[in-house]
């Protein structure tokens, strides 16, 4: 790379682009320009309080986190339909059902909003949505535009889908315009209701001359989307409804344009406890001038984000990604889970990905996540709403997440901080940290590994344990890690004799693991509960585990020719044209002693799909065994790129949960989870903290490249702790680092107190 290019690190001259789009990395947007991709495209919008999905049409889902309860917005079809007053044409600009010759169509994927922007006969339509800062609520804009130096004298009709039916009872519901505020109200209040937020409402910034509050009005008992029934009569009907199973909001506004005049439409959709609730703060939010400064505080949110790292990438997608899309991607999971719900380890591992961008809020959140803990130190599975499954891997999880906050921060403070139990009590931080530990290490069975109960990270293996004798490798692996994690903070804090006493217990696990926990050269996934194997040579099926084997390397578990060796299997047995296997071969046969694992057909999640979160850990051991090469190859075969896998759908700009296995008989390579996943916060890591090397410590940065053979240059940007490090990389063959042309001792680089920036020179 050319010494100009350095100081920007944003993008290179060539951006990555396939058949369905490109990224413009100056904007921080995936512009779609195929309408009809091979399946639908899809963003995530959210706040502290709502999230959205929308595809390349804008269509999708809402929903408002109100406490534990998942209250739903919208869901499905989101339209915006053009009516020419004189001939009577009819069309949607984000739909485009009819599959009109468009002059222009793009969707412009955003951070925080997603924007559809099409022209048809000389007429820009522009259709956005996003999530407002705060509030139970949806934002939709709609704006057109005359292109051809013509009078236009049109009607715009805006329509969507209000989940307004909160119990299966219809009777509850119904829904008409609102005297008050002039919108459309749609009440659902029942007995024993699980919220007080039972009255959606939608307003409009202009008032509307007719409207339908039921889909049978809007399309017709027979009709459809396309051509609804009710845009094609004269007027929309304009009447109430109640006992109805598919509430539509629609309303139809005049548009009547000069030559190149553009005029714009805003809607809101939001939760409240009454109409009047719930009517007031739709008609506050239904403003084109609202609607923009929220955009533009989306924006200023994600810019703050992008500044924190940023690298010259030679590979154009990796650099679209780790610069934008992996911040984002992890952002959603550190907020929202799963968005079915907030798994104790996905928040968690988010979080640690997650703290460089926002330590403030990192802090509150490993806060809240922590009261989701049980005072004997196990965790709640999942949480809004509780999964109250006794898997035993979330304290496991704890201590990485704590270490990264406390180098990130250098906030010591937090450890201090009073957190309640899920079940009683309460207990600092710290407290809460060394119990989790103490009771992985106590937890034990006859072979001296924790045992698994009813699950741990592989959630499908859910009948192994339930006698409380099954005993998993893998979370002793996990548990070492987190007790050399926590044995690391003790230490400083000065509390010698507590980390000892849990580096000694750590030991004596490390060497069960070491004894009991391999079957023919490498390590087994678990014991079930009647002593059985479970990845091992003597099993019948899923004789080898991935995860097992990278976390021995995590956890540091055995010498370095043992750590190489298993990880030579990992390539022998695991590898496929588009990742590497989480097990094989393939369960093909149904057993209650394994759990669901064993039911899932050939080649689905934890059956032998290629799971991106577990190859993400590969990764991780790859750069720790110094496989810069295996690293990045192993990175590379997971994204679209990877020609085996561009037939997958999966979005460019997103990362999936998994890859169909290759032993799958109908669909291998395919990629149906994109997005739900941990696997973003692990290749955002991957990335930065292993393959740039770039990790904070409690004395500083460290930098300590695994760049792949074929770089011989670098560059990138990370602020810690208020300073700017501008660090240029050069293959040279030997090790060797500069602060301001001063070479400096190891690899680890003091904090730079009171400066802004610090040119940084890498040679390896």
């Amino acid at each position: 790379m050319k010494e100009s290019a350095r100081g920007k690190a944003a993008v290179g001259k060539e951006r990555y682009s396939d058949a369905r789009g490109y990224f413009d990395d100056d904007l921080c947007e995936f512009v779609i320009t195929d309408m009809f991709p091979k399946r639908p495209l899809v963003n995530y919008l959210w706040s502290e309080d709502a999230v959205a999905d929308a595809d390349q049409f804008g269509f999708g889902k809402s929903l408002a986190g109100i406490g534990s309860f998942r209250r739903g917005l919208d869901c499905g079809e989101r339209l915006v339909y053009i009516k020419d007053r004189k001939s009577g044409e009819l069309y949607s600009p984000n739909r485009n059902y009819g599959r009109l010759p468009f002059e222009q169509f793009r969707c412009h994927v955003g951070l925080g909003y997603q924007k559809i922007v099409s022209v048809y006969n000389g007429l820009k339509v522009t259709f956005t949505l996003l999530v407002p800062d705060a509030g139970y609520a949806v934002l939709y804009l709609a704006e057109a535009e005359e292109l051809a130096g013509k009078e236009r004298d049109l009607d715009l009709y805006f329509a969507l889908r209000p989940q307004a039916n909160l119990t299966v009872h219809t009777s509850y519901g119904s829904a008409d315009r609102d005297k008050e505020f002039g919108g459309l109200c749609y009440p659902h209040f029942s007995y024993q209701a699980e919220t007080d937020y039972g009255c959606l409402y939608f307003a409009s910034e202009h008032g509307f001359t007719s409207y339908c509050v039921s889909k049978g009005d809007f399309c017709g008992t027979y009709g459809s989307w396309e051509h609804p029934d009710g845009v094609a009569a004269q007027a929309l009907p304009s009447r109430g409804t109640t006992f109805e199973d598919d509430y539509v909001a629609a309303v139809s506004l005049p548009l009547r344009l000069g030559p190149r005049e553009q005029k714009s439409f805003a809607f809101a959709l939001a939760a409240g406890r009454s109409a009047a609730e719930s009517g007031a703060l739709a008609s506050s939010l239904a403003k084109t001038s609202v609607f923009y400064s929220q955009l533009a505080l989306q924006k200023e949110k994600n810019a703050s984000y992008q500044r924190v790292f940023r690298a010259e990438i030679p590979d154009p997608l990796l650099r679209s990604l780790g610069n934008t899309w992996l911040k984002r991607q992890l952002s959603l999971g550190k907020t929202w889970g799963r968005i079915y719900g907030k798994g104790f380890r996905d928040v968690m591992q988010d979080i640690a990905a997650f703290v460089s961008l926002d330590i403030p809020l990192a802090r509150t959140r490993i806060l809240y996540t922590l009261a989701k803990q049980y005072g004997n130190g196990n965790t709640i599975r999942m949480f809004e709403p509780d999964l109250l499954l006794p898997y035993n891997d979330g304290a496991a999880w704890i201590p990485a997440t704590i270490s990264a906050f406390l180098k990130e921060s250098g906030d010591f403070g937090i450890l201090e901080e009073i957190v309640p139990y899920l079940d009683g009590g309460e207990d600092s931080v710290l407290g809460h940290m060394v119990r989790g530990v103490e009771y992985l290490l106590g937890d034990l069975g006859s072979h001296g590994l924790v045992l698994l109960r009813g699950g741990d990270w592989n959630d499908s293996l859910n009948g192994a344990g339930n006698l409380n004798k099954g005993e998993s490798v893998w979370l002793s692996l996990a548990t070492v890690k987190a007790a050399k994690e926590c044995a690391e903070i003790l230490e400083k804090l000065g509390k010698k004799e507590e980390k000892e006493r849990i580096l000694g217990l750590a030991g004596r696990l490390s060497e069960n693991i070491l004894i009991k926990g391999m079957s023919g050269g490498h390590f087994i996934y678990a014991y079930d509960d009647w002593g059985g194997v479970i990845g091992g040579e003597e099993s019948e099926e899923g004789k080898f585990y991935l995860n097992p084997q990278t976390w021995a390397v995590l956890a540091d578990v055995g010498d370095r020719d043992t750590q190489n060796a298993v990880m030579d299997l990992v390539e022998e047995k695991l590898k496929c044209a588009f990742g590497y296997e989480l097990c094989a071969p393939p369960y093909t046969k149904g057993s209650d002693r394994l759990g669901r694992v064993s039911y899932f057909v050939p080649g689905m999640v934890e059956n032998a799909s290629v799971y991106v979160h577990g190859v993400a850990f590969k990764i991780a051991a790859d750069c720790r065994l110094g496989r810069g090469d295996l690293a990045f190859d192993t990175l590379r075969s997971v994204l679209c790129t990877n020609p085996k896998v561009q037939a997958s759908g999966v979005e460019p700009y997103a990362v999936t949960n998994m890859f169909i296995g290759p032993d799958n008989p109908y669909r291998a390579g395919d990629a149906p989870m994109s997005w739900v996943t941990g696997s973003a916060g692990w290749l955002y890591r991957d990335l930065t903290e292993e393959i740039f090397g770039i990790k904070a410590e409690f004395d500083g940065l460290r930098i300590s490249p695994v760049f792949p053979s074929c770089w011989n240059e670098a560059y990138a940007e990370r602020i810690f702790r208020g300073v700017l490090y501008k660090i240029s990389y050069r293959r040279t063959g030997r090790r060797r680092i500069a602060v301001e042309g001063s070479e400096i001792q190891g690899d680890i680089l003091p904090p730079q107190t009171g400066k802004d920036s610090v040119a940084v020179t890498v040679e390896y």
